[in-house]
């Protein structure tokens, strides 16, 4: 475990995005992040209590790694927006998917439902029904799953803070046709998904972890005045050195 900042904040196990707020891209799994509770989608609300919102990239890390405390607490709001696709007339939901961590919308087909969803190029796909993806081939199999169904994705558009976007007028895959590929039998449904998230959310609640010789200290907070995004994170990664 890192005791310095100095490679913040990849060396603590995740990767952020964003010109001013930032945003949280990429969290490794297992990592002292992900056991926090930081998930890909959270802006960045502040470090060591200091408002972050208006800061670049550039300037985030440099203010992290200039904190005393290794890692710094980090306060974090997710800003994961849940839209749903109806398959279009050619049972295609008119997008394409690039490749890359995370997963990005590449083409919007003009009329498509993706189109009248509000999807963008470069929005970034952190869901698909619910489940965390990171992986396309996975993706592909989830949206060729829903063939005459809806598709639920959640997005993060960059610099849009509208939580209350779920959309029920947009779009699927740009490709439809399956070949015989089938979803493993594990994948839950997005209402367990979500519920397993808020429950191990619950557990990290003022709880010590230790973790490769570090304790970390996990609180989460409420934030009532935010009714669709309810739940703020506000992960206190307090390293204390173990005795």
């Amino acid at each position: 475990m890192p005791v310095t900042n100095q490679a913040w904040p990849e060396e603590f196990g995740f990767r952020i995005g964003g010109n001013g707020p930032c945003y949280i891209l990429q969290v490794e799994e297992g990592s002292s992040a992900y056991l926090a509770g930081l998930r890909p989608g959270d802006q960045i609300l502040e470090i060591e209590g200091q408002p972050v919102t208006s800061l670049n990239c550039q300037s985030l890390v440099t203010l992290a790694r200039q904190c005393e405390n290794a890692p710094p607490s980090i306060g974090v709001v997710s800003r994961v927006q849940q839209v749903e696709l109806p398959p279009g007339p050619d049972g295609s939901f008119g997008f394409t998917l690039l490749r890359g961590i995370p997963l990005r919308v590449g083409n919007v087909n003009t009329g498509s439902p993706a189109e009248e969803a509000g999807l963008k190029a470069e929005d970034y796909i952190l869901e698909i029904n619910g489940i965390p993806v990171i992986q396309y081939e996975m993706a592909t199999l989830l949206i060729e799953s829903c063939q005459g169904k809806a598709l639920g994705l959640g997005l993060l558009k960059l610099g849009e803070h509208n939580p209350s976007s779920s959309s029920s007028s947009s779009s699927r895959s740009s490709s439809s046709s399956s070949s015989g590929s089938s979803i493993p039998d594990s994948v839950q449904s997005p209402e367990a998904v979500h519920l397993e998230r808020r429950h191990k959310a619950k557990a990290f609640n003022r709880k010590v972890i230790p973790l490769h010789g570090t304790l970390f200290l996990v609180t989460l907070v409420q934030e009532p005045q935010e009714q669709k995004c309810s739940s703020r994170l506000l992960a206190l990664l307090l390293a204390l050195p173990l005795e």
